[in-house]
């Protein structure tokens, strides 16, 4: 195993950081943009950028994931997966027009899953002012939480979630057919050297929730670090999983470490110490799965009515700046650049602010030669969906609802790997008042394909709930758990669980009931 030398990294970091400058120019519109789509067997890519560049990025990204389903022991569960769409903005001006000013300055990559599916945003430009890192990094780091989370409930812990993601994301293919891991990621290596490793204790209990903003790079960073030593180092990478297990199980992180790893804390963060001192770390390499082939990306330049559309989406989609669409629905009206598919993608915006009129009129103006169109039936279908779920019952107009519910049945059987589709229908069956067991084979398969969208999931259990499905209930309660922000919902939940697992141990249930009827009482009060 080779070594990569920490601090002679840091050290010319800090050289080279101070010699960059940066250019801000004028504001501009994104419907301006030159647009290209990248698409390979598994990636599709749309962006700004040099599409020769991002063309190389996707050859990459190909056999990073042929590489890292295979350490990830995932290869046979992946092959049926939707392409992952990743928008790669040519720099950071254009990487602020879609997520904001102030997200831009915090962030240069994200990563989201939705109910119409996952997709990834990288800057391929890099921060202003300090050393422009590899767009590479970006995309790998991101497609791990892709691999890492796609389709499964597993959680892992903040440290190691962001950590693992980094080890991966500085894979290189230094000679065809092998790579190498374990090199330090550049901005991780200057966020050590000027913050310093996070507490070992501290570390293993952050969380989203509770670390602040300013401190999350040091998590990423630290991670990265404890990390590194798990995998090239530790031998403790099977009694991981334990760990991972208890973690989901709601364990303390820090004990649930000491037991599943048959070590003390000091003596793990004494090594831990040292590795930051000594700055040395193992570096290994291995070979390209045999299986891979290489690919040809397919390039091409989106027209601008498509560009247009699809950038629009993306903003309609993520939400992140959603006032952006105004300015680029302007622009397609000043430039004869409008289409239906951009009136859809304003419509889709409006009825998500409960616009409906609006929402109508824009659907209504689209020809109908045009109304066949995915995304317009798309729109349609969840205009009318959203329309009757916040009518109230006795007001809810069937016959409305019966083509509702048939528009999502021509959904799934053209698109079944959405799980949006799937829950449109489960909810259109149940306000026709269908039996529960019809709507629910409708929401599982929602639930099986978005097992992370905490709507979806929270009606999913409510379900099960209710049908006395206790196993089942569990498996999906106990995930959700980690998912819910909010402090009712979250405490709703856990009496739940804790009131079906005392159906099967009896001596437990006076316990609950007890809790349970204290905590009307509260609400009453209240």
């Amino acid at each position: 195993m080779a070594r990569t030398m920490f601090h002679r990294t840091l050290a010319l970091l800090v050289i080279f950081s101070g010699l960059i400058l940066s250019a801000c120019s004028a504001q501009h519109n994104l419907g301006e943009e030159t647009w290209y789509q990248v698409d390979s067997e598994n990636f599709r890519i749309v962006t700004n950028g040099d599409p020769q560049a991002v063309e190389t990025l996707a050859r990459d990204l190909e056999r990073y994931r042929a590489v890292a389903l295979k350490l990830l022991g995932a290869e046979g569960a992946r092959q049926e997966q939707q392409k992952l769409t990743i928008y790669a903005t040519a720099d950071r001006q254009t990487y602020a027009g879609l997520v904001g000013a102030e997200l831009a300055e915090m962030t240069n990559g994200l990563f989201d899953t939705t109910a119409q599916g996952s997709y990834a945003l990288v800057n391929l430009d890099g921060r202003s002012g300090t050393r422009q890192l590899q767009a590479r990094e970006f995309l790998f780091h991101e497609y791990t939480h892709f691999l890492s989370y796609h389709g499964n409930t597993t959680h892992y812990p903040y440290w190691y979630s962001e950590g693992f993601a980094e080890f991966m994301s500085t894979m290189t293919f230094p000679v065809p057919g092998r790579y190498k891991l374990g090199a330090v990621p550049e901005e991780r290596a200057m966020t050590l050297l000027y913050a310093s490793p996070m507490p070992i204790e501290q570390l293993l209990r952050a969380t989203v929730m509770n670390t602040p903003n300013e401190e999350k790079p040091r998590v990423y960073a630290s991670g990265w670090m404890l990390a590194h030593w798990l995998i090239m180092e530790s031998g403790k990478v099977e009694e991981f999983k334990d760990y991972v297990r208890a973690f989901n199980s709601g364990a303390d992180p820090v004990e649930s470490l000491e037991s599943t790893f048959g070590v003390k804390l000091a003596d793990v963060e004494k090594r831990y110490e040292q590795l930051f001192q000594e700055g040395e770390f193992e570096m290994a390499g291995g070979i390209v799965p045999a299986e891979f082939r290489e690919v040809t990306p397919d390039v091409r330049q989106l027209p601008p009515q498509r560009a247009i559309a699809e950038v629009g989406h993306f903003l309609v989609l993520s939400g992140y700046n959603l006032g952006g669409l105004d300015s680029l629905l302007q622009y397609a009206h000043a430039n004869g650049l409008m289409s239906a598919e951009l009136v859809a993608v304003q419509a889709d915006a409006e009825t998500r602010m409960g616009n409906y009129e609006a929402a109508e009129r824009l659907l209504a103006s689209v020809p109908v030669a045009e109304r066949s169109k995915f995304r317009y039936q798309h729109v349609d279908a969840w205009l009318g969906l959203t329309r009757q779920a916040n009518t109230t019952v006795d007001q809810r107009n069937r016959e409305e609802l019966k083509k509702v519910r048939d528009k999502f049945v021509f959904l799934v059987n053209n698109d079944a790997e959405t799980a949006s589709h799937w829950y449109g229908l489960a909810m259109s069956m149940e306000m026709l008042d269908y039996p529960r067991e019809k709507y629910l084979e409708m929401l599982e398969q929602a639930y099986l394909r978005a097992p992370r969208q905490v709507h979806i999931a929270q009606w999913m259990a409510r379900e099960l709930y209710d049908k006395r499905d206790a196993e089942y209930f569990a498996r999906v309660a106990e995930p959700l758990l980690m998912e819910l922000n909010d402090e009712d919902q979250y405490q709703q939940m856990k009496l739940m669980l804790a009131e079906m697992k005392a159906e099967e141990e009896p001596g437990v249930k006076a316990r609950v009931d007890r809790t349970l009827a204290s905590k009307a009482s509260e609400k009453n009060e209240g």
